[in-house]
C-alpha cells in the first residue's frame, strides 16, 4: 500500500493528499539474545483542504484493525480529534474514510473519498 493518494475532487472540503510510509526495519537482537525482527513501520501523512496551501496534519502512525482489511490512524488537532481509515479495494483503489469528532459546537462528520 506504500504510496501517494490524491483526492479527484480539486474542489473538496476535506482530505487533499495521503501519504502512506512504510518502513523496513532490520533485524535485531532481542534481550535475551535470541535473534528477533523489528517489525515495519508504517504511517501515514496526511494534508487537508486550506487556502491558499493545503494542511499538513503531521505524521500519524497506522494501527491495523482485527478484521485485517482497514487500517486507522488518529489525529488529535485540538478543535476535532479525527480518525483517517483507509482499505484496499480489490480493484486496486484506495478507499479513505475521515470520522471527525468536533471539540466545539460544530456537528461531527464522516466523509468517504474512493
Amino acid at each position: 500500500m506504500a504510496g501517494t493518494w490524491e483526492n479527484v475532487d480539486t474542489n473538496t472540503r476535506g482530505i487533499t493528499v495521503v501519504n502512506y510510509i512504510w518502513e523496513c526495519n532490520d533485524v535485531i537482537l532481542c534481550p535475551v539474545g535470541e535473534l528477533c525482527l523489528n517489525p515495519p513501520r508504517t504511517r501515514i501523512r496526511v494534508f487537508g483542504s486550506c487556502h491558499p496551501t493545503d494542511c499538513d496534519w503531521g505524521e500519524s502512525v497506522i494501527q491495523f484493525h482485527p478484521d485485517g482489511n482497514w487500517r486507522y490512524a488518529r489525529y488529535d488537532q485540538g478543535f476535532a480529534k479525527r480518525m483517517v481509515w483507509l482499505r484496499m479495494e480489490t480493484n486496486g483503489q484506495l478507499t479513505v474514510v475521515e470520522d471527525v469528532d468536533y471539540q466545539d459546537h460544530r456537528t461531527d462528520r464522516v466523509t468517504w473519498y474512493r
